[in-house]
């Protein structure tokens, strides 16, 4: 019996084996599909909030573009000052009715038109012989300025298109505001037509997420389609654009008449043919403009939003098939290797259980950098439409100011505040400037030119202000150091440097000495920028080339980030070495033959 056994207890063992190899298989099989189910909510709830930030940004940008168009209808309305719309009245404003159509001219604004109170155009920007005289007393917007209108109301009309003049033709918006007297008697109204078409190219048709994920927009008041879901011009009702054939989709806009964002699905035409039906996950959000509520939306077909899913986890499922091609190899040589068999197994087991197990921790940090990377690229598309949307209102207060100084005589501490308010426009338009300069970088203009030339005309340029400082300046540069640059830009990085130097030592006592010192070594031009300030905490060394970080209450942080950008985009580096109480030095290394791939412009 015992011999039995021993003959039979190594095919059992085998067998036992075998079974549990088999079964650790299946486990980990089941593991790899709980995983890639766990990480297909965890990225699609993660898309879908990429989505709807984007949607509120851009739905943001829209809701200031209409803010900016008021104020400056406001300021049309100022002009006349409660008296009647004439055309001898608007003879005596012409001048600063031009203004103001001139600060509209990089938006989507075509035409503006005055109206007086019988709905004749007495004046129009620009002139056109067709309008002037006419009657549009027939218009909803008249009709709304006259019967329902209240000063300081804006009206935003349906998508329609324009019927008649030098525009005629073209898809518009009409933004209106009533001309009111004492007691809101009406006088007239005032308009500007804003070509949709312009306004969607410029901020509906370039939002993108992936490669077939459009923005879309709809007016929920008047229930039309002004930007379709495929990323088109519309201009259809609900019913016409989605009924019968989207049903989910055209309740789905019902459905926003609440007014509050959302997430949702829908059945809709496959961008790549437009003739197959596909899912799409979307989000959107509300757009509240005076009279009218639209939703701003951002769709991305499902079958996408998988594709990038699988890109991720295709290292897993890697991991997945050679572990499988492992496990069966080691099963087929169980018969000549019994003796090692179970810790050969153990030992590819657990490698691999590792190597799935970091695959899924990489997984998650790579989600994580992904939703940073967009957030980071929405947020600076935002920057650049707020700073330019900012510039308007800025350019329409400084105008009214001038016209306001104009008409009275400022003196004593009206002066002071004058200049006070002139002072802080100017800081603002400053720090729009560098926003810009350091989210949109201009493009490199590289001409072959000698360094010391530009030191020279930045030394004398500032020559006024280091003496009134009582700074005392060495300058010394090998000549010559033939650099392909962009002069101008270069020029910039020298002054922020310098400027940066002459503040560090303005509050400091004692000497004041600047020191810079340009050479050529090894292909590289190195420009060292040094002062005798109060030094630089090495703890905050680090952090000093982050955008918006200062020390200074009057900074925007922005200056030696801006340095950096364009000496990068130079192929060079700038480098910082200082200590608290003695001073700083800045280095910058540009190379002599400009940025790799423009060629020797030597010769």
């Amino acid at each position: 019996m015992n011999c039995i056994l021993r003959r039979h207890k190594l095919p059992v063992a085998l067998f036992l084996i075998s079974i549990g190899a088999v079964a650790a298989l299946l486990l980990i099989q089941h593991a790899n599909r709980d995983v890639r189910a766990e990480a297909r909510v965890r990225f699609i709830e993660q898309y879908n909030r990429q989505q709807s930030l984007m949607a509120e940004l851009a739905s943001h940008t829209l809701e200031e573009l209409f803010a900016t168009y008021h104020r400056n209808l406001d300021l049309v309305v100022n002009l006349f000052e409660g008296k009647a719309v004439t055309r001898h009245r608007v003879e005596e404003v012409k001048g600063s009715l031009k203004k103001i159509y001139s600060s509209l001219a990089n938006t989507p604004v075509i035409e503006m038109v005055i109206f007086d109170s019988k709905g004749i155009a007495i004046t129009i920007e620009p002139y056109d012989t067709y309008t002037i005289g006419r009657s549009y007393a027939w218009r909803d917007y008249y009709h709304w300025a006259r019967e329902m209108g209240r000063p300081g109301q804006m009206y935003l009309s349906p998508y329609a298109r324009l019927q008649g003049g030098m525009q005629r033709g073209k898809k518009a918006l009409i933004v209106a505001e009533g001309i009111y007297g004492p007691g809101e008697k009406f006088l007239g109204v005032v308009i500007c037509a804003i070509d949709f078409e312009v306004l969607a190219k410029k901020h509906i048709l370039p939002i993108h997420i992936g490669k077939e994920g459009h923005a879309w927009l709809a007016d929920i008041s008047n229930r039309t389609m002004l930007v379709g879901p495929s990323g088109r011009l519309v201009g259809l009702s609900f019913e016409e654009a989605f009924l019968p054939r989207w049903p989910r989709l055209y309740q789905l806009l019902l459905s926003m008449e609440n007014g509050q964002p959302g997430s949702d699905w829908y059945d809709y035409l496959d961008p790549g043919t437009y003739q197959h039906q596909v899912r799409k996950i979307g989000s959107y959000h509300p757009i509240r403009i005076e009279n009218r509520l639209w939703a701003l939306g951002i769709s991305t077909p499902e079958h996408e939003v998988e594709e990038l899913l699988s890109t991720f986890l295709h290292r897993q499922e890697l991991f997945a098939n050679t572990l499988l091609v492992t496990v069966l190899g080691v099963a087929t040589l169980l018969l000549g290797f019994l003796i090692n068999w179970n810790r050969v197994l153990s030992a590819q087991v657990q490698n691999h259980t590792r190597a799935l197990s970091e695959a899924h921790t990489r997984l998650e940090s790579t989600f994580d950098e992904l939703l940073v990377a967009k957030k980071v690229a929405a947020v600076g598309q935002l920057a650049l439409g707020l700073s330019h949307e900012i510039r308007n209102p800025l350019s329409a207060i400084q105008m009214n100011m001038q016209m306001i100084r104009k008409k009275i005589d400022l003196a004593g501490t009206l002066r002071e505040n004058f200049a006070i308010v002139d002072g802080e426009i100017q800081r603002l338009n400053r720090l729009l400037k560098d926003v810009m300069d350091f989210a949109r970088p201009r493009s490199l203009n590289l001409q072959n030119t000698e360094l010391k030339e530009i030191i020279s005309r930045l030394m004398q340029l500032l020559s006024q202000r280091l003496e009134e400082q009582l700074i005392r300046t060495t300058v010394r540069t090998e000549s010559p150091i033939q650099l392909v640059c962009d002069p101008e830009q270069i020029h910039q990085v020298l002054l922020n440097l310098i400027l940066n130097a002459m503040e560090a030592m303005n509050e400091m006592p004692g000497e004041r000495h600047l020191t810079i010192f340009a050479r050529s070594a090894d292909g590289m031009a190195l420009v060292t920028v040094s002062d005798t300030g109060g030094g630089i905490p090495q703890g905050k060394l680090e952090q000093l080339f982050d955008p918006f970080y200062t020390t200074r209450a009057s900074g925007g942080g922005l200056g030696l980030s801006i340095v950096q950008t364009i000496v990068l985009r130079h192929g060079g580096s700038v480098a910082v070495e200082s200590q608290p109480g003695q001073g700083a030095t800045f280095t910058v290394a540009l190379p002599l033959k400009g940025p790799a791939g423009t060629g020797d412009m030597s010769q």
